[in-house]
């Protein structure tokens, strides 16, 4: 089974790709139709940068800029939106708005109630993301004695959490955080290692997108790491990962259509 593609849809102004890009809500509403029309199963809504050194927004203007978007896609194409957030204001707002997926870096550690909430939408899924530290810090020289072994250990202890707030494992995907509190050779070591995160047979999203690791294999600058992208959703694809998030929808899922008749 070919990974799942979610579209990463970024509508604040400092992200560190496509930041700015879509400013007004039509040009944001024609990227996420393209995305869908390209191949994406999930389309990402963020609206608040967790790019390195990135500061946080209040809740209001992450909503402000995430219903109106979400409810326009609900109405008019059938898809499934994952809301990038770690508060539960946010969460909550999203999920009564139709939002299927909760995305959250913090993996549910931010706010007690992010915990309630989400018990509260059953139906909802739910990406639980590894980060040492927060985004202001957490490239400041990360350190790890064993990051698979630190990784699995805190996916484990986020399992037995979301179980004891009344969360059904069924619900969650494991996200290790490339580049969320990791230096280079943690981002390799993850990304070659990756399966070994299929805890409890739960489900893996690999985000490598256009990130700055990639910097160090080549120079390059956001817009001109497609290629080592692609590159990351071909270990994805060989090992057998259920889902990628990424940029370039159209790219993505021609390469994996490629690989799934010329790779048994």
């Amino acid at each position: 089974m070919l990974p799942k593609i979610i579209g990463i849809l970024n509508l604040a102004e400092d992200s560190f790709f496509d930041g700015g890009r879509y400013n007004s809500f039509s040009l944001v509403l024609d990227q996420a139709y393209r995305m869908i029309d390209s191949g994406a199963e999930v389309i990402d809504i963020g609206a608040e940068s967790t790019r390195p050194g990135s500061k946080m927004i209040s809740s209001k203007i992450e909503l402000d800029k995430i219903i109106p978007l979400l409810s326009e896609l609900k109405k008019t194409r059938k898809i499934l939106i994952s809301i990038d957030t770690y508060k539960y204001e946010v969460a909550e707002q999203a999920l009564e708005h139709g939002a299927d997926i909760i995305n959250d870096i913090y993996a549910l550690r931010f706010h007690e109630k992010m915990g309630q909430v989400l018990s509260r939408f059953p139906q909802s899924k739910i990406i639980l993301t590894h980060m040492q530290g927060n985004p202001t810090i957490m490239q400041m020289q990360p350190l790890y004695h064993d990051v698979i072994q630190e990784i699995s250990d805190f996916f484990h202890e986020r399992i037995d959490y979301c179980l004891h707030e009344g969360i059904d494992k069924s619900r969650l995907i494991l996200d290790p955080g490339i580049g969320f509190g990791k230096c280079f050779e943690h981002n390799i070591m993850i990304i070659k290692n990756i399966e070994k995160f299929h805890i409890s047979q739960l489900p893996i999203c690999l985000g490598a997108s256009r990130k700055s690791f990639l910097n160090e294999i080549y120079p390059s600058e956001p817009s001109g790491r497609l290629m080592g992208s692609l590159a990351t959703t071909v270990v994805a694809y060989l090992k057998k990962l259920e889902w990628i998030r990424v940029h370039d929808v159209q790219e993505h899922h021609e390469l994996l259509k490629t690989l799934s008749v010329l790779v048994n």
